[in-house]
């Protein structure tokens, strides 16, 4: 019946998981699907074999826990899935000419299918476990990143003042980083009206210091109020990676530009320009472009992270020869 019936079961089992488990249902059929014909085959062999899977293992389980952890499904959700697998089989025997369980066959089907479960959970849980500590890893990356920029301000800078200040501000909005990680991440955001102007103005004066020791001029065209609704404390970690990435990567006696009409902000650098295939990859948490190695390669990621949290977007177009242009669009 397993295999006469494959294409009927399946689709039985489709309609189960699609009706009981709402995160399927942005799924096709092939990703719902993914290795359950394989996985059948498994379970026809231990059937034929006498040999329990349980005593074997299921490699193809693990490849599906592995493939849901991808996906951000829940764990009881991959649990669920192989609950949902045997009232399948039960109905699919009771819709074909196969005659009821017996008993031994029952318990067999059943090892199977846990042990099933228990292999997908399994690997479910040992990536889900990485990728926490990866996240971990790179949350506390990005905060010592934000506060290593205004400590380098602090040592050239005689503006001691405004350096400490901004060090314990960027290290709320690195706390911060973690709420923006959420399912909901607009809910993290403290908006407000503002006035991009100004904001872009207190940013620039702050990399200011490190622009004049390579006497790289530092200008910021926002001839009038520039509105938007958000987060200050955020757009200010972004907006300020961007003018430092694009100090740090400027020539020695070049000049940084900084534009901002309604909607859109634009930083614009006299680094060079970028190499061919380089435009995404900047974006990138420790990647870095250029030669200079100073830093982590998180400014860029940072400040993407701050502006996809408004729902707007970072993008870079390139000036071959001459460097780049950030341009950040909000809706």
């Amino acid at each position: 019946m397993l295999i006469e019936r494959r294409d009927s079961l399946a689709r039985r089992w489709i309609d189960r998981v699609r009706a009981q488990l709402p995160s399927e249902h942005a799924l096709d059929d092939a990703e719902v699907l993914d290795s359950l014909h394989l996985f059948l085959d498994e379970v026809v062999t231990a059937l034929e074999d006498e040999t329990p899977l349980r005593a074997v293992g299921s490699s193809v389980a693990q490849a599906h826990g592995a493939q849901r952890q991808i996906l951000q499904r829940d764990i009881a959700e991959v649990v669920r899935e192989y609950g949902l697998l045997f009232e399948a089989v039960v109905d699919e025997v009771r819709a074909s000419a196969s005659g009821p369980f017996e008993p031994e066959e029952y318990a067999r089907l059943a090892g199977c299918l846990s042990r099933g479960a228990a292999e997908a959970v399994r690997e479910f849980a040992e990536l889900r476990a990485l990728e926490l500590r990866r996240q971990s890893w790179e949350h506390f990356a990005f905060l010592a990143h934000e506060i290593r920029g205004p400590l380098q301000t602090a040592r050239i800078s005689s503006q001691l003042h405004r350096s400490l200040a901004q060090l314990s501000e960027t290290i709320d909005q690195s706390l911060l980083d973690a709420r923006l990680r959420g399912i909901d991440a607009g809910a993290a955001l403290q908006t407000e009206p503002l006035d991009l102007a100004p904001l872009l103005a207190q940013v620039a004066d702050d990399a200011r210091p490190d622009a004049e020791a390579r006497k790289i001029a530092l200008v910021v065209d926002a001839p009038r109020p520039v509105r938007m609704v958000g987060d200050a404390r955020v757009l200010r970690s972004a907006v300020g990676n961007l003018i430092r990435n694009a100090v740090k990567f400027t020539r020695t006696g070049g000049r940084v530009v900084v534009r901002a009409r309604d909607g859109i902000i634009e930083i614009e650098d006299q680094c060079g320009g970028l190499r061919d295939g380089d435009e995404q990859k900047i974006f990138d948490a420790f990647r870095q472009a250029g030669e200079d190695r100073s830093g982590f390669g998180l400014g860029l990621a940072i400040a993407r992270q701050g502006i996809e949290a408004h729902a707007g977007t970072l993008a870079v177009r390139n000036l071959p020869g001459q460097g780049c242009i950030f341009v950040v669009t909000f809706p």
